[in-house]
């Protein structure tokens, strides 16, 4: 694992996103059982576009992603409050070979525990409310952040200004990462050995900035060895 010390939303941590799957994507590359979902192959088509142009596809922010925005600050503060945590923000969280990365909200100082914010809109937010459960669709966001960064836990919490806060902490579910674990091996497999392919067939790529490339193997363009190699190193205990 490592932490790279940036500003979430600046140019490096745009940077060091580039090309590659995140958790709060996750829901595009497997199921909430953590196996890969049909939308894997064009969310691979999106970050091979990203890899290949060295530059972030826009992305449409709803009026419910600035209110998240807006009121982060506020949502942190009532974290801290509820739970007496005290908090800090990270940048980007990486597997040790960068192909894998998660930024969460903040982590709880002292501890292996990450937090992720919601400020959804007040009928989502009563959902919360009634059942004190997170969703689905967040599953494997947060249970693919304790497999990057390695918390023991994720506090998922629904702040809407004028009612009551909730806190919701799920711990790891060490059968559902090694499923998440053996996706995402897959995954980065395929994306590695696409982008030989491509490189080889249409290289070399003309980009607006370099990715980072933290594993000194890699040449003008990974052969599937080398693939093969980089994902043995991310997950050694899954069969490739």
């Amino acid at each position: 694992m490592i932490i790279h010390q940036c500003q979430q939303g600046s140019e490096d941590w745009y940077r060091l996103r580039l090309g590659i799957p995140t958790a709060s994507e996750f829901f595009r590359l497997v199921t909430p059982t953590g196996k890969l979902s049909s939308q894997a192959d064009t969310y691979m088509n999106h970050l091979l576009a990203e890899w290949i142009t060295g530059a972030p596809l826009e992305s449409v922010e709803t009026s419910w992603m600035q209110h998240g925005h807006e009121y982060e600050a506020q949502a942190a503060a009532s974290f801290a409050f509820e739970t007496d945590l005290e908090t800090e923000t990270v940048g980007f969280i990486t597997t040790d070979d960068g192909m894998i990365g998660a930024s969460p909200d903040r982590i709880v100082v002292g501890g292996r525990l990450g937090v992720e914010l919601k400020c959804p809109s007040p009928q989502v937010h009563v959902g919360y409310m009634r059942h004190g459960a997170i969703d689905d669709k967040y599953r494997p966001q947060v249970q693919g952040q304790m497999l990057v960064a390695g918390f023991e836990a994720v506090y998922l919490q629904s702040y809407c200004p004028g009612l009551p806060t909730v806190v919701i902490r799920t711990d790891r579910d060490e059968k559902y990462l090694e499923t998440l674990s053996g996706a995402l091996c897959e995954f980065v497999e395929r994306l590695l050995t696409a982008r030989a392919d491509l490189e080889k067939r249409y290289g070399p790529f003309k980009r607006i900035c370099e990715p980072p490339k933290p594993d000194p193997m890699a040449g003008e363009f990974l052969s599937a060895a080398d693939a093969e190699e980089i994902v043995r190193r991310a997950f050694p205990n899954a069969t490739v």
